[in-house]
């Protein structure tokens, strides 16, 4: 198993559908994306980064918001509302 696919999973668990992040990513606002990425990479990096380099689990994140992001276009997946 590759490094990405570990952080992947990681992800995959930690940030579901219905979490603050992936509403964020996916529905807000024009600088909202980018906070939800550095909010995922700042407690993401505190697990892998010694071992794996910071642009990887940075490269990881961005793909994998973007894939949630694609789904919910796509009416794949239904994200919550924080509000």
């Amino acid at each position: 198993m590759s490094d990405s696919e570990i952080i992947w999973k990681f992800l995959a668990r930690e940030y579901q559908d219905d979490h603050v992040v992936v509403y964020l990513y996916c529905c807000g606002n024009v600088r909202s994306p980018k906070t939800a990425a550095e909010r995922v990479f700042e407690f993401t990096k505190q697990i892998f980064c010694p071992a794996i380099p910071e642009w990887l689990v940075k490269s990881t994140i961005t793909a994998y918001l973007d894939y949630k992001k694609k789904q919910y276009k796509n009416g794949e997946i239904k994200i919550k509302s924080i509000y």
